[in-house]
Formats: structure tokens, sequence, C-alpha cells
């Protein structure tokens, strides 16, 4: 029987007290595409932490092992409250990707296979044992690298998004490189590796305007937060029309102290209270990512008290009055409330309805632009999209893109405002005040460049 228990022991490590060494991620696993559904963030966290175990325990074993718990935490796995995990593995075992180094020829090969190859949850005395395997095309390559990235499990916990946690990734390759330089690519290519989904004409980032504003502008900011990188975005322009990207890296001197300790599993308290309030598990990442782990959880503390009053109606639909919570700006790190007011100058309520409708216009354009700039086949794909999605029930509309199509009058703004839903993040069509206000003086900025006369021309 000792013995037994002994040979149960030693299959699994005792990870608690396993230190925080850099995980060595192969240079072909940096840049992976998805070829089929999108990958989390989480599910690239807790991906790398199994990496990081399975590099630890060596080649010769076929199947890795660890307890559970060392993996995620925030959950009781004791319990039945298993799914959210197993969701997570199977993204890993099911989704197909394409290994890829971020430099054009770096990599020994080329490969295509799921991130892992299974995963098996196993009940052994009492707790929670994950039992997983590798693709034999990429194992070798996954658990002895000869090409590989360093990187702090450490850092990767303080990065909450795809297209922060994938950049992080790829400098570190290149951070102590002479040129400090990553490999230059298309813009385009950078697109489908950062956020983590499949590309495709109807994808959110179609336009470089987009994809600079909403993702690496924010990656590149939260990488330089935490992290001893300092990387710079570097654009190659063919006339005014940006073509292809790279990264400016280097380590911050002196470099951030980070103390060894034990490997941290991923955190998955705050999705799990989500999702036990009835929140999606998809819609919980998306709140997670976009507000953070704080606001998120406020939030649905607020949310749950409003639950328990017996005085008032339940929620009906919690993912609607959540996100209405969070777009409220009152959780969260930055509050609104704690924010210095912005000073108005607009004076009326009938100027902030003028200034709105202006907003509004401006959006329109906006998208008619991007729109426009889309090639003929991807036109269509929308239309059609629109047709089947977001056509109004109105008989007079309907019969008005019978004739006309998007160009009648009347379905235009319908079609605009369904592509702003598909492309733009919530409340797009809701201007701030501070939206107002830079509005408002470039409107009296334009109105006092109108009204100042031109110099008279000299008579020579």
């Amino acid at each position: 029987m000792k013995k037994a228990a002994e040979k149960r022991e030693a299959s699994v490590p005792n990870s608690r007290s396993e230190i925080d060494y850099p995980l060595r991620k192969p240079v072909n696993t940096l840049a992976i595409v998805p070829k089929s559904e999108r990958i989390t963030v989480t599910a690239r966290k807790i991906y790398n932490v199994m990496l990081h175990y399975a590099q630890r325990q060596g080649m010769a074993k076929e199947r890795y092992q660890v307890r559970l718990g060392d993996i995620a935490t925030g959950i009781d796995f004791n319990s039945n409250n298993t799914e959210l995990i197993k969701q997570y593995f199977r993204q890993m075992a099911t989704t197909g990707v394409e290994w890829q180094s971020p430099t054009t020829g770096e990599g020994a090969r080329w490969s295509v296979s799921a991130l892992i190859a299974h995963a098996d949850l196993i009940q052994r005395d009492g707790e929670l044992i994950l039992e997983w395997s590798y693709a034999p095309n990429i194992k070798q390559e996954l658990l002895d690298p000869q090409r590989f990235a360093k990187m702090s499990l450490q850092v990767q916990a303080s990065l909450n998004t795809m297209a922060s946690l994938v950049l992080y990734e790829i400098c570190c390759r290149y951070a102590d490189n002479p040129g400090g330089l990553t490999a230059r690519q298309p813009w385009a290519w950078w697109r489908p590796v950062l956020t983590g989904s499949p590309d495709s004409p109807t994808s959110a980032y179609q336009e470089y305007k987009i994809f600079n504003r909403d993702v690496l502008k924010k990656a590149v900011k939260k990488v330089n937060e935490v992290s001893d990188l300092e990387i710079e975005l570097v654009e190659h322009r063919v006339g005014r029309a940006v073509q292809d990207l790279q990264f400016r890296v280097s380590r911050k001197r002196p470099a951030p102290a980070h103390s060894e300790k034990a490997i941290e599993p991923v955190d998955l308290k705050t999705i799990g209270e989500a999702i036990k309030a009835g929140i999606p598990q998809e819609r919980a990442e998306k709140h997670l990512l976009k507000y953070g782990a704080k606001a998120l959880e406020q939030a649905l503390k607020t949310m749950n008290e409003r639950q328990s009053r017996a005085n008032m109606e339940p929620v009906r639909s919690p993912d609607k009055y959540l996100t209405t919570l969070l777009q409220s700006g009152q959780f969260g790190d930055e509050k609104k409330s704690e924010q210095q007011p912005i000073a108005k100058v607009y004076d009326t309520k009938a100027e902030r309805l003028k200034l709105i409708e202006r907003y509004m216009a401006m959006k329109r354009n906006e998208l008619n632009d991007m729109f426009q700039e889309m090639p003929e086949t991807d036109q269509q794909e929308w239309i059609s999209r629109f047709e089947t999605e977001g056509l109004p029930a109105s008989e007079v509309v309907r019969k008005a893109f019978r004739t006309k199509g998007i160009a009648s009058p009347i379905v235009k703004p319908a079609f605009l405002r369904f592509l702003g839903n598909a492309v733009w993040e919530e409340g797009w069509e809701k201007p701030t005040d501070s939206d107002l206000v830079d509005l408002a003086i470039m409107s009296r900025e334009e109105g006092a460049n109108a009204a100042t006369p031109s110099l008279p021309r000299k008579i020579v």
C-alpha cells in the first residue's frame, strides 16, 4: 500500500514547490493562428502554465499530470463545478491552429494541430488531477525547443487581454537581439495573431485605423506598464497607407525586480462568479477583458445585492443589467465620480442635442467610408448579413431594400447602424461628455476660422 501511494504521488509532482523559472516558449508557438474558433486569453494563460509543467516533467513522458488546483484557482474543484475549466480544455483540444514563428523562415517546419491532443480529469485521493498530452508532430518542439522566447508567468498573470499577452510573448523573443526589432510583417498578418480570432472579411478590424486604436495601442501600453520590456510600434507606409508593422523592443534599465516564487495558477474566481450569476462564459470573458477584474467584481456584487432584495422584481436579463452597470463607469480603479468634472462648452439642451446629432453624422460618415473602401466581395457579404440579421421588420423598409438596396435613404441608416454594432464596441453610438466637449470646441474653432476675414491682397 505504501509503495502504491508513493507511486501515485510520484506521478504528480509537488508543483507548489516549483519556482517560476522563465517559460521557454518555442518560436513556432508565438504567432499561432486559429483556424476555426477563437482562442480566449484565459485559455492561452492556462495553456502556458500547462506547458511550463510539461517542460519540467520532460520529453520522456507520453502524458503529463498536475493537480488541477495548480493550473487554475478560484473554483472549488472538489465539487461538481468543473464545467468552467472543462470549456478551456475543450477549446485547446478542438481548436486547430497553424504553428508559425513571427520571423518568416525561422521555424524548422510548418505544423497544424490542436493545442493539446487530449485532456482527462481524474479523481484521485480526494482531489482532481489534470492529465494531458501533445500531438506527436509538435511535442518535441514544445518540450525541448531549440529556439525559444523566455518569458515570466508572473508577468503573464498581469496581462488581461489577448493582444497584450501575445505581444509580450513575441517581443520576449527579440528583446535581447542586437537590432531590437521584431520581424516585419504586413499589418493584416498581425490581426489574427494578436486577437486570437480566425481572420475573415467580416472581422471587426478590417480597417487599420480601428485595429491600431482598439488593439495595438492598448496592447503596447499594457505591456509597457507591467513587464520588463519597453516596446514601440513601428509603421511602414507606402504613400499614406500603412503596409507593414514591427515593434522596437528593449529591456528596461534597471529591470523591475520579480522575486522568485511558486508558479501561480490562473485565477478563475471572477469568471466563475459571473457564470454563477447567470452570465454566459463567453460574455464573462469579454467583460473581464474590457473592464478588468476589479470593476467586474464590484458590478457583480452590486447586481447580486439587487437580486437579493425581496421587495424588488428579479433581474430578468443578468447580462444586460451587468453591462449597464459596467458602462456606467462607477466601478474599478477609475470611477467617473472620482474623475475631474469636464467643463461643458455648450450651454443648452438644444445645443447638446445638436452636438449628438453631429457626432452621429460623423460616425455614419466614418462607417460609410469604411464600407466603401472594402473590396466588392466583402461589401456583398456585409449586405447579405444585414439582410438576414439586421434588416428591420417594417415592410416599408424591406420594400425599399428590395428595390434600391442599401442606397435607399431609409435603409442606409439601418445598415450603417448594423455595421457599427458589428465592428465597433458596445456604446459606440453614445458619445461621452468628453466627446461632446471635443466636438463643441472643434465646432467653435471652425466657426471662428470661417468668421475671420481673409487678409487683403497686396497690390504690387
